[in-house]
């Protein structure tokens, strides 16, 4: 059974949006990575509201973020906080929307690790679908599955020479590992739409290293 499309379809929100149910996710877990004072500063310079402010964000937020979370602490050091981030938001995002994607069904729960990817790669986009207005969708073939985002909020008007979509990559690999028993995957972003390509591409291989 799909799982995802036995779920209800959630009502879309507005244009422009980074909806606050998922926001809010995104600033705690940069709060468990930074601490409450440096997540403080890093909202301030992005011109964000502070944390525990539970309004609707604008789409591009999670771009803001990251932006000013680099500009004060340095472009690596600053990667590595998003990424943190990134398994930290999946974290949180297993307990809020856990029931809702049946990952607590006994039918996901005894699927064979690689089955369990492959299906929380389709549930993923559809909860990025439903609930933002993000546009993502799944490709797969015999050795790698690909998450296709034509519209992604982390890169959201920035410019770069390189990927740069960090929380993304970090939630795709704690993600990867939760599935798979504790295996790691070389999740690596192809393309980006902050260096001009049309879309945002993770590659997974489909074997762990």
């Amino acid at each position: 059974m799909d799982l995802a499309a036995a779920r209800p379809a959630a009502p879309q929100t507005l244009p422009e949006i980074y909806p606050a149910r998922i926001g809010r996710l995104l600033i705690a877990a940069y709060g468990d990575v930074l601490g409450a004072h440096k997540l403080d500063q890093a909202l301030a310079a992005a011109g964000l509201s502070p944390a525990g402010d539970t309004t609707d964000l604008p789409f591009r937020a999670p771009a803001m973020l990251a932006q000013a979370v680099e500009t004060i602490h340095g472009e690596q050091v600053g990667r590595g906080l998003a990424l943190r981030a990134g398994r930290a938001m999946f974290r949180r995002g297993l307990r809020e929307f856990s029931t809702l994607l049946g990952l607590t069904d006994r039918g996901f729960r005894l699927l064979p690790p690689a089955q369990k990817i492959l299906r929380g790669a389709d549930l993923l986009a559809w909860l990025l679908n439903h609930y933002s207005d993000q546009r993502v969708r799944v490709e797969k073939d015999s050795t790698h599955i690909l998450i296709i985002n034509e519209r992604c909020p982390h890169c959201e008007e920035r410019r770069l020479d390189h990927a740069g979509c960090w929380v993304p990559v970090g939630a795709l690999q704690e993600g990867l590992a939760w599935a798979s028993g504790g295996k790691r995957y070389a999740v690596e972003e192809t393309a980006c739409r902050a260096k001009g390509d049309p879309a945002c591409i993770y590659r997974i291989p489909r074997k762990p290293l």
